[in-house]
């Protein structure tokens, strides 16, 4: 089994790219020379409020490998769990530990990419659309809290879907829109990130309009409480 190398690094700076998302850059000697391919990440290892020991992911959103630094964004959530307090309070000269990078996740060569996601997966779909080749037409499905946490995305055509009033992880606003994708254009790769339950439905309806399934890439990047207060607590 192979050992995964833990990165003992320092938070070098801190900003806000929305109300709600933050970006850490992190920095250390072990980083220098490590090129992440798009959307790969980190895991974060954190102690929640009983001492234990917790890991939270976050999408490596830029690397410089000759600075031996990485930029992570975060969303930060009211009441949130260990990693949102940890983003919520990281600062500039404070210790890092993670290990990374983590994913599986290729771009494949096609005609028509389509990109699914929320929040959570903003940083990981920004990453993607941007590593496309030129030619390759791309289009995002997002869905987030408000209008306020939107970010770049170098898609051809970006639909972004504001919840409201709904809680984080019901899929009918995301399924319905990504029906009427299907159903107007045809798609031969299509990828899937956002909370476990509502990928795994987007993935069935993707299939079930004629996406080969090798074709579809659906990861669970967070999993929804049983309550109306949950929120993308697993991923950035």
């Amino acid at each position: 089994m192979k050992t995964k190398t833990i990165h003992r690094c320092t938070v070098l700076a801190r900003r806000h790219l929305t109300p709600r998302t933050v970006r850490l850059t992190l920095g250390g000697p072990s980083l220098t020379g490590l090129t992440p391919r798009p959307a790969q990440d980190i895991e974060v290892l954190l102690t929640d409020g009983g001492g234990g020991r917790v890991k939270r992911r976050y999408t490596i959103r830029h690397a410089r490998p000759g600075a031996g630094e990485w930029d992570v964004d975060a969303v930060l959530h009211t009441g949130g769990g260990p990693g949102s307090t940890w983003a919520a309070s990281a600062e500039p000269g404070s210790p890092v530990e993670f290990a990374g990078p983590r994913g599986k996740l290729e771009l494949n060569p096609a005609q028509g990419h389509l990109f699914v996601g929320d929040e959570a997966s903003l940083p990981a779909i920004a990453a993607l659309t941007e590593a496309l080749p030129a030619g390759q037409a791309a289009t995002a499905v997002i869905e987030t809290g408000s209008r306020a946490d939107r970010l770049p995305v170098a898609a051809d055509r970006v639909n972004w879907l504001e919840r409201g009033e709904r809680p984080p992880g019901s899929p009918e606003l995301l399924l319905d829109a990504v029906g009427r994708e299907l159903r107007a254009d045809r798609y031969e790769q299509v990828y899937v990130l956002t909370e476990a339950r509502t990928a795994r439905a987007v993935r069935d309806l993707v299939c079930a309009a004629g996406v080969r399934p090798g074709r579809v890439f659906a990861k669970g990047y967070w999993n929804a409480g049983p309550g109306p207060s949950a929120a993308p607590e697993a991923r950035g």
